[in-house]
């Protein structure tokens, strides 16, 4: 019989995954709809929720396993208009993470993905940094 990988972040059990329990939320968000050269960012949510799967949950650094606190992984927001309306879907829907007292998680496709998810968490924490992480140095001039 074939192992068949757990859904969500991290190939969980379901434990670690109870949405009524956990206190991570990862909100993918399969978006493609400003990318200027090379189409396929959209793809990158499921790629990173698949290869999640096999890496170690347990974080040397931290000395802790963050998943034992919850992880679920909510549907896709997915969206094929304009990057305006895409960030106020994920505005609602990190806003409502936040309510729920969970840390949310965007996986993006491409940049217009982050706006939401930063007015949402400007709304719920006035005082709060970033952290953004590209797949390359954007250098085009704007």
């Amino acid at each position: 019989m074939a192992h068949k990988t757990p859904p969500g972040f991290g190939g969980l059990p379901k434990a670690f995954r109870d949405p009524n329990a956990a206190a991570i939320a990862v909100v993918p968000v399969p978006y493609d709809g400003t990318s200027t050269w090379k189409k396929g960012a959209d793809k990158g949510p499921a790629a990173l929720i698949e290869a999640s799967a096999n890496m170690e949950l347990y974080d040397i650094a931290t000395r802790s396993e963050v998943y034992r606190r919850g992880i679920v992984t909510l549907p896709p927001v997915r969206h094929q208009g304009k990057p305006d309306k895409l960030a106020r879907k994920v505005e609602k829907v990190v806003s409502d993470q936040f309510a729920r007292g969970r840390f949310p998680v965007v996986l993006g496709g491409e940049h217009s993905v982050s706006i939401g998810a930063f007015r949402a968490a400007a709304a719920a924490h006035k005082s709060l940094s970033i952290l953004q992480i590209d797949a390359h140095g954007d250098t085009r001039e704007s």
